[in-house]
């Protein structure tokens, strides 16, 4: 049987191992820079479902609901009760026009907060009894609480 010509080679030279070690690591360390942002993502959504549930179990805690005056009936101070590691906070301003809207400001933190550990949530109410409004609560409101 006979061999196949060769022509004077018989493997692979050093400059050709070299530069496919070079190709590979360069490969290598692409894919793990983009293995680590995949869990930095993985790592902020976890805090967000979190501080979700915080938020969840803290309206469920404390209500939305008005009686009489929307700072008084819906502020709530920093609440570490419902999920260890978590505070729970509600405030309550009213807008600078005067015109009984107010702005409601929910913040689940971790510990003790900075950047990447907060989550906050904005809501807009309408309490039309406000010190800017009529004075009283249009009927649909009178002695009930205003949901979300």
């Amino acid at each position: 049987m006979r061999r196949p010509a060769d022509n004077g080679r018989s493997g692979m030279t050093l400059v050709e191992v070299l530069l496919a070690v070079f190709v590979l690591g360069v490969c290598l360390v692409g894919i793990m820079e983009g293995m680590t942002a995949c869990m930095e993502v993985f790592r902020a959504a976890g805090v967000v479902r979190q501080a979700s549930n915080v938020i969840a179990r803290g309206d469920a805690e404390h209500p939305f609901f008005v009686k009489n005056d929307p700072v008084d009936d819906l502020e709530v101070s920093p609440d570490g009760s419902l999920l260890e590691g978590w505070t729970y906070e509600r405030t309550v301003e009213e807008d600078e026009d005067e015109d009984g809207i107010y702005v409601v400001t929910v913040a689940a933190r971790k510990g003790r907060g900075g950047p990447g550990s907060e989550l906050a949530v904005k809501r807009l109410l309408h309490w039309p009894g406000g010190s800017g409004g009529s004075g009283a609560a249009d009927s649909a409101n009178s002695g009930q609480g205003v949901g979300r």
